[in-house]
């Protein structure tokens, strides 16, 4: 039952106590108790019976100053006119708001100071292992497959435990003092931040230029030298919004093609994320290793297993539909045909 005389309530700071009868609930009894000139804690409870009362439970945190009910519950959600005023939020959510704002402050001022921010980072970016400056390439190849216009953003990661890991956070104060002062809570918090991660926050610049320079590479392609990321970018935005559980592709070499079939989610995450053929295709493995073995004059042949490359996939369907032509490849191996008669 929505009761418009609810929300009148909840906004009439001198009343304190609302109670009414309902069809589907019973009597529902609403309790305002004011925490601080910001918050009320409203207390809710219902019964059919007056002598089986249920105990008082915590409908949400009202604060008057923003007609917000930040963890209102079922019952007191239930009971809102459905045009009401007051809006409804979680505490979770302005957390979220407030990590975003204080992350948007602290990439605005890395970049007014990357100069020295870079310099203060240079020897830690240089000792960073090889296979952490390979994932990063890993995800820019991802990103250069998956999306239409690649662009790498900057994230920037740090260590906030200072902040979070006391009771003042977990008591939701900092969560109050931004909706008491928004901007000089955000300026405040990720000073401290800033204050206690200068060194990674220049590493994390120096990583971002240097995704933004191996994108740009990418995108260059000087000497065809990412030409396999091309074929895999192509083949993935000609699946990429099929419903499907296995698809059919063919792979060539030499003048040998194969057919076999090929787990469709496999082929997507393969795809993105250089897995070249993985061994995800099932009972086809065994054949389509033996293909490999006897057909690969690239002196890349293991003696076990052998994946194929997806340069050498000439085509994909499903069903009678053809998906995916590797024109250019099927032109030599005809070419290759003709002249070996």
């Amino acid at each position: 039952m929505k009761d418009n005389k609810i929300e009148g309530f909840l906004l009439n700071s001198e009343q304190n106590d609302f109670s009414f009868d309902t069809s589907m609930h019973g009597r529902i009894i609403i309790h305002k108790e004011k925490y601080d000139d910001r918050f009320d804690i409203v207390y809710l409870k219902h019964y059919r019976n007056y002598l089986e009362q249920q105990d008082y439970n915590i409908g949400g945190y009202f604060d008057k100053k923003d007609k917000c009910i930040y963890e209102c519950d079922f019952w007191l959600k239930d009971i809102l006119p459905e045009n009401c005023s007051i809006k409804l939020s979680t505490f979770s959510d302005l957390s979220k708001k407030i990590d975003k704002e204080i992350q948007e402050y602290i990439k605005e001022y890395s970049f007014k100071n990357e100069i020295k921010l870079k310099n203060m980072a240079k020897k830690k970016f240089k000792d960073l292992e090889q296979w952490r400056l390979n994932n990063h390439k890993s995800n820019v190849r991802k990103k250069f497959i998956e999306d239409a216009n690649p662009t790498i953003e900057l994230k920037m990661s740090y260590n906030d435990s200072k902040i979070k890991n006391t009771d003042y956070f977990m008591g939701k104060g900092l969560l109050v003092e931004y909706l008491n002062n928004p901007i000089d809570t955000i300026k405040k918090y990720s000073n401290t931040i800033i204050e206690d991660n200068m060194d990674e926050l220049g590493l994390q610049l120096l990583i971002y230029y240097y995704k933004i320079d191996y994108l740009y590479q990418i995108k260059n392609n000087i000497n065809n030298k990412f030409s396999e990321l091309y074929i895999s970018k192509k083949m993935y935005n000609s699946i990429k919004d099929l419903d499907a559980k296995n698809i059919n592709i063919t792979i060539s070499y030499g003048k040998k093609s194969l057919q076999f079939k090929y787990a469709y989610n496999r082929l997507k995450y393969d795809l993105l994320n250089d897995n070249r053929g993985s061994s995800d295709y099932g009972v086809a493995y065994n054949q389509v290793s033996e293909f490999i073995k006897a057909n690969d004059n690239s002196n890349k042949v293991h003696r076990w297993n052998n994946d194929f490359s997806f340069a050498h996939v000439t085509s994909i369907t499903y069903g009678r539909k053809e998906l995916y032509k590797n024109e250019k490849l099927e032109k030599n191996i005809k070419n290759k045909s003709m002249y070996s008669r």
